[in-house]
């Protein structure tokens, strides 16, 4: 993030999610803001952001780092060694096909993130939750060697539903949750971006328009898989996506 104030001000005062730490980092200074007690959104401190790919990296939880650093190598992955990052928390890094970094983390009692358990979760939050997060893709690949083969994703839906065609967009579930990966084809490096789940999507925009303060709100569209969707851009050109839980009817 080149501009920490303009995080702040996008994230913090207008989408109402709470500061809650702060820790050093190789990068630079890791700034967090918390969805929930399991989900955060942080920002690498970096003036030079706008010149790099947005989307740094994708945590995923793991109750032991080393026994999923020995999976990962056992299925051919190149792996990091294990460290304890500058939140106290046990991670190891590796890389999707298409380059996504993707971190296995072990979220330990101690660590900045479960010692904040219960706080900065602020009533003024647009949502409570992150439904999926959208990565960067060459393409559709059903059988994808990193999050099919080796994590064991399953497909939730992709479409066209009929496979005799290029896939345009894929939902990957992930194992033992209900979170999933979006992958859509053609996309850029800068595809990567939070959906957040809302309850209702008119009155989310009511909020959002209240707080704008000079913030672009576009229109709402129905997706191609039949909910209530609504795609904004940060000023420094971020994406950032809402979903409703359920299908129109």
């Amino acid at each position: 993030m080149s501009d920490m104030e303009m995080a702040r001000e996008y994230y913090g005062r207008f989408l109402g999610f709470d500061e809650a730490f702060s820790y050093p980092s190789p990068l630079g200074t890791v700034v967090s803001f918390k969805i929930n007690d399991r989900q955060f959104l942080e920002f690498i401190v970096d003036k030079q952001a706008k010149q790099k790919k947005r989307l740094v990296s994708l945590s995923l939880e793991t109750e032991s780092v080393p026994e999923m650093r020995r999976y990962l190598q056992s299925q051919g992955m190149d792996v990091s060694q294990c460290i304890t990052d500058g939140a106290g928390n046990e991670v190891i890094v590796t890389q999707d096909a298409a380059g996504n970094k993707i971190e296995f983390i072990d979220l330990k009692a101690n660590g900045l993130h479960r010692k904040s358990k219960g706080i900065f979760l602020s009533e003024n939050r647009i949502s409570k939750r992150i439904h999926h997060t959208g990565l960067y893709a060459k393409s559709i690949d059903e059988q994808d060697p990193f999050w099919v083969k080796v994590l064991k994703c399953k497909e939730i839906v992709r479409y066209p539903l009929d496979k005799t065609q290029p896939g345009v967009i894929q939902y990957l579930g992930l194992v033992n949750c209900t979170e999933n990966i979006e992958h859509y084809s053609p996309c850029d490096e800068n595809f990567g971006h939070p959906c957040f789940l809302v309850e209702d999507m008119q009155e989310t925009i009511y909020t959002l328009k209240e707080r704008r303060n000079g913030q672009t709100i576009n229109q709402p569209s129905i997706g191609r898989t039949k909910r209530w969707l609504l795609n904004l851009l940060t000023p420094d050109n971020t994406k950032v996506e809402f979903t409703e839980a359920y299908c129109i009817k």
